[in-house]
Formats: structure tokens, C-alpha cells, sequence
């Protein structure tokens, strides 16, 4: 079991998953990657995440019933999350749960370096034995 700071990306486009996924391996994290919201509720409900990147754009619902989810299944979760918004739209940020909150575009080795550094003060959560290990 590795002692990195565990992370979820959160993202429906596949190439920009993948290069996420491939950035983010390149840091001292764990990384998992969902592509929908149903996807991203049943890795949390298995794992416990440091931080968890979401894009607010999904296709598959609004990123509330995410965060509402989220909450309720681990409410004592320390997690660190990090909103990405297309600052065309005018989605309602919760800032109870929502970390922080970066606008497209992104520069990728800028959203790596952030994500890094927010996942290195959040503690590296044991995992349970249901939890496989990071993708």
C-alpha cells in the first residue's frame, strides 16, 4: 500500500482524462479517474481520496447531486475539492465543499503542480480492504 496522497479526476472527455491521469502519475499521488458521476460515487464509496479534481461540465447531472452524495456517504471526509468551470457557465458553487476553483483553460502543468500541493497537506487516508489499489 503506498503512502501518496490518493486523488480523483473527475472528468467526461476522455483524451483530457487520460492526459490528466498521465500527468498526475509523474507526482508523488495515487490517481483514479471517473467519468461520470455514478462512476466517481461508487470509487468514493470504496476509497478515500486527499483531493478530488471534478470537472462541473459533466454531462451526466449536476455537479450538486455529486457533491450532496458525497457528502452524505462521508461526512467526516477531510478531502480536498478542486472545481474546474467553463466560465460560460453560471453553475452554483457550494464553497462548504468545494476547496477551490480553477477556470478553463487550464494549463496542465499548472493544474498538476496545484494538485499536487493541495494533496500534500491533506493527510493520506488508509485505505480500507475493499479499495484497490490506484489505476
Amino acid at each position: 500500500m503506498s503512502d501518496n496522497p490518493r486523488v480523483l479526476v473527475i472528468e467526461e472527455h476522455t483524451a483530457l482524462r487520460a492526459m490528466l491521469f498521465a500527468v498526475l502519475r509523474h507526482q508523488a499521488l495515487d490517481v483514479d479517474t471517473a467519468a461520470s458521476t455514478e462512476e466517481a460515487l461508487e470509487k468514493v464509496n470504496t476509497c478515500d481520496y486527499a483531493l478530488i479534481l471534478i470537472d462541473l461540465s459533466l454531462g451526466d447531472g449536476d455537479p450538486s447531486q455529486f457533491f450532496d452524495a458525497f457528502r452524505q456517504s462521508k461526512p467526516e471526509a477531510e478531502t480536498f475539492i478542486i472545481a474546474v468551470r467553463d466560465p460560460s457557465n453560471d453553475v452554483y458553487i457550494d464553497p462548504t465543499i468545494v476547496s477551490a476553483v480553477v477556470t478553463k483553460p487550464l494549463e496542465i502543468d499548472t493544474l498538476a503542480d496545484v494538485v499536487r500541493e493541495c494533496a500534500a497537506v491533506m493527510p493520506a487516508a488508509p485505505q480500507g480492504e475493499n479499495c484497490p489499489p490506484a489505476e
